[in-house]
């Protein structure tokens, strides 16, 4: 017996027989259990058929997909398992294969009968040429299931769904049609998401993201400088260039986690070691770096230096910032919304780049609208700020209990620095 009960709105799918369904919706819905068992379900119900999920990645498909197939599947029916291929061969002949879409020589020429995409909307030009061929000589289904990411080809899927058609049908629902999850917690994600997100990740709406990158920004995180406490912890980060703008960010952070960003560096076509003299003139504890740096070479004496290896020469040590756009947007529009990120009204720079931030202008194509990315110019330092955010920098531990400036407020500082020089050297190492 499968050890699957499905709500009633998953019910609603489980109970269509339409040959492509879309379901859009929200995070935690349970779209990938009801994908799961839809698999299970189809390949024991039909004999020698080759049954598929397709994940963005690979990785994905192992990491969520199948650990859940193990759960679900039912250990009588299972012939064979192999962990390497993510493959199940059932005793009645069927086949279950999880694949990912990042290796798209994979997917080719194999004829399948019941196909899951997962996370669809962030897959990437796999189905019209790819997947929707193998469905043809066999007349296999599909299901198409994931959260919004702009409107693309899963909201193309989706509108063909609502229309009168025999073959595609399509539903969205939102996190909260998941009878399981607390209304509290989706109470908290919207107070803390900046709404554009929680629209989409939540409540599984199509957002246009055209316009401005950060809405959520506003005056008032502009502040008049104030004098950091040495107490409040310092970070930085870097968007380097060979040639063109180098900029730089400085940041300290506060004991309710909110970043002061207090001062900026923007200079064109300077060398690293002019830029690792600005860097050595603040007590920053740690730098953050565009991991590009590490791809941009230049030739000095027919050695090759990467523009990572001369920070590095010349003793400054950074780690390479997380360079997720989306994930990190989505990060800086959070702190935006709760009042997390304070800018230093001497930051020109940064404030200028923030008012004039936005997203790219994008055609439609055959297979819909392209999914919109920040328009690359005059980002430098909105790029290094998304990697300060993103290092998960911490307060300070604790509230200040020694009175700044005595003989004991000085001993302290010197220990604690001590302890965090030795704690970065523990991570580096």
């Amino acid at each position: 017996m499968i050890p699957y009960k499905p709500h009633k709105n998953q019910m609603k799918i489980h109970q269509d027989s339409r040959r492509f369904r879309i379901v859009v919706c929200g995070r935690r819905w349970g779209k990938t259990t009801l994908a799961v068992n839809e698999l299970i379900r189809h390949a024991l119900s039909n004999d020698d058929t080759v049954n598929w999920l397709v994940a963005p990645t690979y990785k994905q498909a192992k990491m969520i997909a199948w650990r859940m197939l193990h759960k679900f599947i039912p250990k009588e029916f299972v012939l064979k398992r192999n962990e390497t291929e993510l493959s199940v061969q059932l005793n009645n002949g069927s086949i279950i294969e999880l694949r990912g879409a990042d290796n798209s020589d994979s997917l080719r020429g194999v004829g399948v009968h019941f196909l899951v995409c997962d996370e669809f909307a962030t897959m990437k030009d796999v189905w019209e040429e790819i997947l929707r061929p193998m469905l043809s000589d066999t007349m296999g289904k599909a299901l198409f299931i994931g959260t919004p990411a702009g409107k693309n080809a899963f909201w193309e899927l989706y509108m063909r769904g609502q229309k009168d058609d025999k073959d595609y049908k399509s539903w969205k629902f939102s996190t909260g049609d998941n009878p399981y999850i607390p209304r509290s917690e989706i109470a908290e994600a919207e107070s803390q998401m900046a709404p554009r997100y929680f629209r989409q990740e939540y409540l599984a709406n199509f957002e246009d993201y055209k316009g401005i990158v950060y809405p959520e920004h506003t005056e008032e995180d502009i502040i008049d400088p104030i004098d950091i406490p040495k107490e409040w912890r310092k970070i930085g980060s870097i968007d380097p260039a060979m040639t063109g703008i180098t900029a730089l960010l400085f940041g300290a952070v506060d004991y309710d986690g909110v970043i002061h960003i207090y001062d900026e560096y923007y200079q064109a076509d300077k060398r690293v070691g002019e830029v690792v003299q600005r860097i050595n003139q603040d007590s920053v504890q740690e730098w953050y770096i565009d991991p590009a740096a590490k791809g941009l070479k230049s030739v000095r004496d027919g050695i090759v230096y990467t523009l990572y290896n001369e920070f590095f020469d010349l003793g400054l040590r950074p780690f390479f910032g997380q360079n997720d756009v989306e994930g990190g947007i989505n990060r800086v529009a959070e702190f935006f919304t709760k009042r997390k990120i304070k800018i230093f009204s001497t930051c020109k720079n940064l404030i200028w780049e923030l008012e004039r931030y936005h997203y790219a202008e994008e055609r439609e194509t055959v297979g819909g609208a392209v999914r919109p990315k920040p328009f690359k110019a005059n980002d430098h330092l909105c790029d290094c700020l998304r990697y300060m955010v993103m290092s998960r920098a911490e307060s300070p531990i604790g509230e200040p209990k020694i009175v700044i400036g005595t003989d004991e407020y000085y001993e302290k500082l010197e220990e604690e620095q001590t302890e965090l020089r030795d704690r970065i050297e523990d991570l580096r190492a």
